[in-house]
């Protein structure tokens, strides 16, 4: 088989376009959060944050599947189920609500500073399960 000067291009520029690709993929990808050994693509780690009501700091957790429990890579202790934070925001009183589990209690902090802004008053606490901040009017 010959392969012409045009064909040489071709191909070396196709292997260009492709590898352009991958790296601007990978350049892309803001977040740094892995579950069950896996890198979540930033949608991926929004749809999660969206099902628990809370946000997902950067780190490497387990998941299970088919409970919904989770926790921090490494460490086989349950930290929570998903969907825990939409059940303790509607579960206060009077507008009280509470949101975690945070990774680290400066999470937790820059949290309640966040609602302090907006006119809320929050402590963050921890519990023995995970950092949390608790917030009300």
């Amino acid at each position: 088989m010959n392969i012409t000067p045009i064909g040489c291009v071709r191909r070396g520029l196709l292997i260009a376009v492709s590898v352009l690709l991958l790296i601007a993929d990978a350049a892309a990808q803001s977040r740094l959060v892995f579950v069950n050994g896996q890198r979540l693509a930033d949608a991926q780690v929004a749809a999660l944050a969206g099902g628990n009501c809370s946000d997902i700091p950067d780190g490497a957790y387990w998941l299970n599947t088919k409970t919904g429990a989770w926790g921090y890579a490494g460490n086989p202790q349950v930290q929570g189920v998903v969907g825990d934070g939409c059940r303790q925001q509607t579960s206060g009183s009077g507008g009280a609500f509470r949101k975690g589990p945070f990774a680290t209690m400066n999470r937790a902090t820059q949290e309640a500073n966040a609602y302090r802004a907006q006119g809320y008053r929050a402590a963050p606490f921890h519990n023995g399960d995970g950092y949390y901040v608790d917030v009300r009017r």
